[in-house]
C-alpha cells in the first residue's frame, strides 16, 4: 500500500527531499538516449536551427507540415523563437486557422514541458553546462 503513494510524492514536490528525488531521476534514461527518432532533443531546444524545427513539425504537424514549414522557414523560427510564439505571432505569419494555430501552440507547450524536465534532470544530476538565458 506505501507504493501508490511513493510514486507521486517523488515527481509531485520537487521541493521534497532532493536525495529522493534524485535517485528517482537518475534511475530513467535521459532523453539523450532515446531512439534515433528522438536524436534532435539531444541538443536543447534554444539551439536548434531552422532545420530542427521544420525536422519537429513534420514529426508533430505530419499533415500540415509543408505549409508550416514554408512560413517557419520564411520568418527564420530556430529553436528559440519557437519557444516564444504566440497566437499573435502565429497569424502574422500567415497561419490563418485558429485549430491549426492552436495545435502548434499545443505541440510548443509540449515541447517546453520537455525542455524544462530536461533541465532540471540535468540540474539534479549536477550537470550545469546548459545555461538558458
Amino acid at each position: 500500500s506505501s507504493i501508490p503513494f511513493l510514486a507521486p510524492s517523488s515527481l509531485g514536490s520537487v521541493t521534497s527531499s532532493s536525495s529522493s528525488s534524485s535517485t528517482y531521476l537518475q534511475k530513467k534514461p535521459t532523453i539523450c538516449q532515446k531512439p534515433p527518432g528522438h536524436v534532435k532533443l539531444s541538443k536543447p531546444v534554444a539551439l536548434w536551427t531552422v532545420q530542427d524545427v521544420c525536422k519537429w513539425l513534420k514529426k508533430h504537424c505530419p499533415n500540415q507540415h509543408q505549409i508550416y514549414s514554408d512560413a517557419f522557414k520564411q520568418h527564420d523560427i530556430t529553436g528559440r523563437a519557437l519557444m516564444r510564439l504566440t497566437d499573435r505571432k502565429l497569424e502574422r505569419m500567415g497561419i490563418i486557422q485558429e485549430a491549426q494555430r492552436q495545435h502548434i501552440l499545443q505541440q510548443v507547450l509540449q515541447l517546453r514541458v520537455r525542455e524544462e524536465v530536461r533541465t532540471l534532470q540535468l540540474l539534479t544530476q549536477g550537470t550545469t553546462q546548459h545555461t538558458f538565458h
